[in-house]
């Protein structure tokens, strides 16, 4: 019989408890028990170590019955701030935001090319009106979110198409201007998925696909509650399966590629081709940014604008063959649409499930847009900052008591 590791066993305890407070919160000691099968003993012991390094707080119960009022737990609001920033084609996002998820800031700015210099110096620029009279003790460390396959251990943009970017040593660069405060690098559409796992439709979900549709199309994998990443941390390239055969051009070089047919860059292209041949449309793109753009063409869509509505059911009809394929592989319990184009809803969810429903075997899982809005990688970038700071601390913390 393989031996038991006590040490490993309790790390495993203390992230099981940490991850029911933060789910489950304001929750008491008996309640984290019952949840987690953990005895009343071990959970006690996590919850101290937890109060002590000041990653959770406790306060009497709001309601009761007859009796003494419970001490139930929550993730403290106060201190401990990560700071998640998303690069994207046209813009750079970035949030302070609390343990819970509460965003306190939030700070964008446009981009009108991808020079590296101009793009990682608009993330510095973030970055410093993000922590603009904070603590810097306070701040936790900064994730960013960037489009395009990723080094994670080195901080190197290995290649990004939408930025046209190769060998960027991401972290390197920004290290110079962001001193003393830990930098986590991460692919976009990975950080996009921790978000709805910690904060989003995917928290309690052991098996789940996040498509993020933006300005490319990709998918997070969590497979059997972990994030799949692949032995070369290249999982998730969905945007590039193939699904017309010497179809379209894709920027990646290849032909008939799914983010050639479903983007937000494609539905500009489409809405601008229509215009410029008199289609009959609402919409008017002159003296636009690419986010007016996009929610005026989402609201003529809504208001029943038939050559939008078209576009959509196009777009809608080649992301639901790519995620039946996709649900016929993992067998997910939930498909979270994410991205820009998921502000759409409905015009882009429908056609979606009317094909899914076609393709993918049943049971169908439940296929929704994210609840998170446009600050999904953000809010995943500073997700990934939590567990690669605070849980680290804690097991930390843990070891050393093992060895006293």
């Amino acid at each position: 019989m393989k031996p038991v590791n006590i040490k490993s066993m309790r790390i495993a305890n203390i992230s099981l408890v940490l991850d029911t407070i933060r789910r489950m919160g304001p929750i008491s000691r008996y309640d984290i028990s019952k949840i987690t099968k953990l005895s009343p003993s071990a959970v006690s012991s996590i919850v101290e170590n937890l109060i002590s390094v000041g990653i959770i707080k406790e306060s009497p119960a709001q309601v009761t019955k007859v009796g003494r009022r419970p001490i139930e737990l929550t993730l403290n609001e106060v201190g401990y701030y990560p700071i998640g920033i998303e690069i994207e084609k046209d813009k750079i996002t970035g949030i302070l935001m609390a343990l819970s998820g509460r965003v306190l800031r939030k700070e964008s700015i446009a981009l009108y090319d991808n020079d590296v210099d101009r793009v990682l110096n608009g993330v510095v620029s973030i970055y410093r009106s993000l922590i603009d009279g904070v603590n810097k003790e306070d701040i936790i460390g900064v994730g960013l979110a960037v489009p395009g396959t990723i080094n994670r251990r080195e901080g190197v943009c290995l290649f990004s198409p939408n930025l046209g970017w190769r060998n960027v040593k991401i972290k390197e660069y920004l290290s110079k201007y962001i001193e003393g405060v830990p930098i986590f690098i991460e692919h976009i559409v990975k950080a996009v998925t921790y978000g709805e796992l910690w904060y989003g439709a995917g928290i309690g979900k052991d098996n789940l696909i996040c498509v993020r549709v933006g300005s490319g199309v990709s998918a997070g994998l969590v497979l059997d509650g972990k994030i799949y990443r692949g032995p070369d941390d290249r999982a998730g390239e969905f945007g590039h399966i193939i699904i017309e055969k010497n179809g379209n051009k894709c920027k990646c070089g290849s032909y008939g590629c799914l983010e050639s047919y479903v983007s937000t860059q494609v539905l500009y292209e489409k809405i601008l081709e229509g215009i410029h041949k008199n289609a009959y449309t609402r919409v008017n793109l002159e003296n636009k940014s690419r986010d007016e753009i996009l929610d005026e063409i989402i609201e003529a869509g809504k208001s029943g604008d038939r050559f939008v509505l078209n576009i959509f059911e196009e777009l809608g009809t080649y992301l639901g063959i790519g995620i039946a394929n996709l649900i016929n592989i993992l067998n997910p319990e939930i498909v979270i649409i994410a991205g820009g184009l998921s502000k759409a809803e409905d015009l882009l969810l429908e056609p979606v499930k009317r094909v899914v429903n076609l393709h993918a075997f049943p049971p169908i899982p439940e296929i929704i847009t994210t609840k998170l809005g446009g600050l999904t990688g953000p809010i995943g970038a500073a997700a990934e900052v939590i567990e690669e700071t605070l849980l680290k601390k804690i097991f930390e913390k843990a070891e050393e008591e093992t060895y006293r």
